[in-house]
């Protein structure tokens, strides 16, 4: 079995932060679709059997809220078990691992208007026509999947961008609702990644659609039988 796992980062000092094992993406700038439009360029490109495109930031993703619980601790430390390259291969056979595992009791829809408000709502009643291409419009995910944080086969994971994410960019064009005040920036506490993005997009604010696109992979697998770890 082989794995391409790439880390995308933005900054030099950002790479003592990536594992040993991946494969550094340099990001020289930001679109609205943030890490989307990287992962649809980067994934047809590689025929590995497992492949994944994260942050710079899974590691410390990793050793926070409920994924420090759910992964398991490094004996003697309050750390999530270290990931490596070894543990991804050696894993029972998967369809999709996911790195970044929340509570089972986690509503990755339901609390979506908690956190983003009408933003959320409206563009996501305006995606529904898209959804129900792939059947019934689910009211809530099996699983919880933020920031593309996973590794998936790679049959799957080409199968969804051919047939979801691109399409799915293409359906949202240029369609006002989709670029609507987020309201993240109220939450988000590092100033000089809220300033590097205002000054990049020339927005106040993240628009909404990013954080419809990464819950996307969970709602293309949602209704589908297949092997989904906690890794």
């Amino acid at each position: 079995m082989t794995l391409d796992f790439y880390q995308i980062l933005y900054k030099e000092e950002q790479r003592q932060e990536l594992y040993p094992f991946a494969k550094p993406y340099f990001s020289v700038g930001i679109t609205p679709y943030f890490e989307n439009a990287i992962i649809a360029g980067l994934v047809p490109m590689s025929q590995a059997d497992y492949i994944s495109v994260c942050s710079w930031r899974l590691r410390k993703k990793r050793n926070d809220g409920y994924a420090t619980v759910l992964l398991g601790y490094e004996e003697g430390t309050n750390e999530t078990k270290t990931l490596t390259e070894e543990r991804i291969l050696n894993a029972p056979p998967f369809d999709v691992a996911i790195l970044t595992p929340h509570s089972p009791a986690h509503k990755p829809l339901g609390m979506a208007p908690n956190w983003h408000g009408s933003a959320w709502v409206n563009a996501f009643n305006a995606f529904k026509p898209f959804l129900s291409r792939f059947g019934k419009v689910p009211d809530e995910l099996k699983h919880s999947i933020y920031e593309n944080h996973f590794i998936a086969r790679k049959e799957l994971y080409h199968e969804y961008i051919s047939t979801c994410l691109l399409p799915a960019i293409e359906f949202i064009g240029l369609d006002p609702v989709y670029y609507v005040d987020s309201s993240y920036v109220q939450k988000k506490r590092d100033q000089e990644e809220i300033k590097r993005v205002q000054s990049l997009l020339g927005t106040k604010d993240w628009p909404i659609m990013p954080f419809l696109l990464e819950r996307l992979f969970g709602l293309f697998i949602n209704s589908k039988s297949l092997k989904v770890i906690n890794l």
